[in-house]
């Protein structure tokens, strides 16, 4: 073998253990600019919507089943609205289920911030996480709202409303993180938005 080709082959060489590796390596502090930090931000974005879809769905129902809706109580033993049990917890679980993927994707991110060294990213990262401290809180409250057996619709309805004013802090400052999608392309119709 020539000099030539010992020199291009141990070259060849060199330049295949420096790029095999890096192809199968983690994601690590290029992850941001990968798009997975963008992901774990949007995905928590999207769970706290879906908790706030949720709480509005119990809301309304809440109300309606009070009568507030149309201004008429609605007659039940002690006073209460005869909002059921089971509808309340299925909708207490699937908010408490939508919080928890949402602190599980919001933990991911800050991770890749701290590695990347983003320190605006991990500084937005930890006001969304005091704002989910009071999602968490709502949550709690709510809860309680929820587990008797005789259900106060105009009092759950009240529960809902808070929780659904911290959701909207905590998604306005996911906003702040990432971007939500432009409308049109890839971008899901905006829910509505209940005071």
């Amino acid at each position: 073998m020539t000099v030539m080709k010992k020199t291009r082959c141990m070259l060849v060489a060199a330049v295949v253990s420096l790029v095999i590796p890096s192809a199968f390596a983690a994601p690590g502090a290029g992850a941001k600019a990968s798009g997975q930090f963008n992901f774990y931000g949007s995905s928590s974005r999207s769970a706290l919507s879906t908790a706030r879809e949720y709480s509005g769905n119990l809301r309304r129902y809440a109300e309606d089943a009070g009568g507030m809706a149309t201004g008429q109580a609605v007659p039940t033993g002690g006073g209460m609205a005869a909002v059921s049990p089971i509808v309340a917890k299925e909708a207490v679980d699937s908010i408490d289920h939508a919080v928890a993927k949402s602190e599980k994707y919001l933990a991911t991110a800050r991770r890749q911030a701290e590695a990347a060294g983003d320190k605006e990213a991990v500084a937005t990262v930890d006001q969304i996480g005091t704002h989910l401290a009071e999602v968490k809180k709502c949550c709690r409250d709510l809860a309680e709202c929820c587990e008797m057996d005789m259900i106060d619709g105009k009092r759950s309805a009240a529960c809902c409303k808070e929780l659904e004013a911290a959701l909207g802090k905590a998604i306005a400052a996911h906003d702040k993180l990432v971007p939500p999608p432009a409308a049109g392309h890839g971008a899901m119709p905006a829910g509505p938005h209940h005071p």
